[in-house]
């Protein structure tokens, strides 16, 4: 597989460009029906896997924070930069970014509807999620909006990977289409009401068809994940060094930002925004 990178956009972009990307569920049926499914077939993994995944994704993002500040230095002093260390770097930040592919793999083998509406992120972060990760067409947004300047080649290669992987997201998305007309169809919502529990020896039919669609919406994220890998792999292929190392910064800054964003507004919601007042000012300045 493609090489995994978890990113969202860069600061300009979501700020005005994103709302057609926000929001995989459009009549948000099928997000609460896999709320209640996560509730009646996997409560050992919520307790199993939270505090493991919270644990990790707090670490992995002081790791980001740190690939971010380097891509920023190099950035700065590029003339003085060569080609070998500038790919060292760019090797490292792919790789920290694998490892959160992998460490989310773990999570939705074990649970994937809890994948698809993780709680270790707040509400605000859920918005930008494609099942279980960011849009794929998102690379590209972000690629032509930092401030990069293209040849001619460059422009029409990223214009045909834009059409493919459009095409890409809509056979993704017409396959979730037809998974959620079969969530919400009456044989299926009677059937989750009955896992675990035992109705004239019904319990396994049950069982089974929850574990049939856990199943079809584990290879749907699959599908997704590679198409993410394929684009971000695609993209960086057409970019120069220098051009990648700009691009890393940009996907690092949103995504830091994006969480940022998020904690305060949950710290708002409890009533202890004044605990994250630095936090404010750094974000509004």
């Amino acid at each position: 597989m493609a090489a995994a990178v978890a990113f969202h956009a860069i600061q300009r972009v979501t700020n005005s460009n994103l709302v057609c990307y926000i929001n995989p569920y459009p009549h948000g049926s099928i997000s609460s029906q896999f709320l209640q499914l996560t509730t009646l077939t996997s409560m050992d993994h919520l307790t199993q896997s939270q505090p493991d995944f919270h644990t990790f994704l707090r670490d992995w993002m002081i790791g980001l924070e740190h690939y971010l500040h380097q891509l920023l230095h190099h950035l700065e002093f590029l003339d003085q930069q060569d080609e070998p260390k500038l790919k060292q770097l760019i090797h490292q930040v792919m790789t920290h970014y694998h490892e959160y592919f992998l460490a989310m793999a773990r999570v939705y083998h074990q649970n994937v509807f809890l994948a698809l509406s993780p709680p270790w992120f707040s509400s605000y972060e859920r918005t930008f999620l494609w099942l279980a990760g960011f849009r794929p067409g998102l690379a590209i947004r972000v690629v032509k909006s930092c401030g990069l300047e293209f040849t001619s080649d460059q422009a029409e290669m990223l214009d045909r990977l834009s059409v493919e992987t459009k095409d890409g997201e809509k056979m993704i998305t017409d396959r979730l289409a037809r998974l959620e007309r079969q969530v919400v169809a009456p044989p299926m919502l009677a059937l989750t009401r009955m896992v675990g529990k035992e109705v004239n020896g019904m319990v396994n039919q049950a069982d089974t068809a929850v574990d049939r669609l856990a199943e079809d919406m584990e290879v749907l994220v699959e599908c997704a994940d590679y198409l993410r890998g394929k684009t971000v792999a695609k993209v960086m292929g057409i970019l120069t060094t220098t051009q990648t190392v700009r691009f890393l910064a940009a996907m690092a800054q949103l995504q830091l930002r994006i969480r940022q964003w998020g904690q305060l507004r949950e710290a708002e919601a409890r009533g202890d925004a004044n605990l994250n007042l630095p936090l404010r000012e750094a974000l509004i300045g």
